[in-house]
């Protein structure tokens, strides 16, 4: 029983393809002074939308940001971390080819440590994101290269609000799968 367990979790794993990447983002509005460029990673799994996969329903499992304090650097720092569902559309009707839109919604966590890690308070809330970019279909197995600009806000409350603006980089990779067609 337990090793069919194993070939049921391993098999989800390697048929929907899994993407981890970086990006570089700045804190934009209230607040937007005290802080330095930040940097983050994120992490989501892609479900392509009809033969073509120009449209896909996105789970991103993790969006995590941290940025570091003007004067303190990094003993003094705020960021988050979101899990959100989107929607992508690329306008292209033959290929994965093309500019991108990505509407986002989801749930946030808050993080600020103005004197310290261990001092660090925190708030739930809402994610709001939107991303904007181009994707570059390469290779027979509908891999693709994207470069984004994504402004996400997260409000967990009335002191535990970040909004940013960041550049993205990633590679979509399927594993033993080709694309249909």
């Amino acid at each position: 029983m337990r090793i069919k367990r194993i070939f049921l979790l391993l098999s989800l794993f390697f048929s929907v393809p899994v993407m981890a990447q970086l990006s570089v983002a700045k804190v934009v509005g209230k607040n937007a002074d005290k802080f330095k460029i930040g940097y983050g990673v994120f992490s989501y799994y892609d479900f392509p939308v009809g033969e073509v996969g120009n449209n896909s329903v996105r789970i991103e499992l993790m969006d995590l940001v941290v940025f570091p304090s003007k004067n303190q650097g990094w003993d003094s720092l705020a960021g988050y971390i979101s899990i959100k569902a989107g929607f992508r559309h690329i306008f292209s009707s033959e290929s994965k080819t093309g500019f991108y839109i990505e509407p986002q919604i989801g749930y946030c966590r808050v993080v600020s440590a103005e004197t310290g890690p261990n001092d660090a308070i925190y708030g739930d809330g809402i994610a709001a994101a939107i991303e904007l970019g181009y994707t570059i279909e390469l290779g027979e197995n509908g891999n693709g290269l994207n470069f984004g600009l994504k402004y996400e806000t997260d409000r967990a409350g009335k002191d535990k609000t970040i909004s940013s603006v960041g550049f993205r980089i990633s590679y979509d990779f399927r594993l033993f799968r080709r694309r249909r067609g």
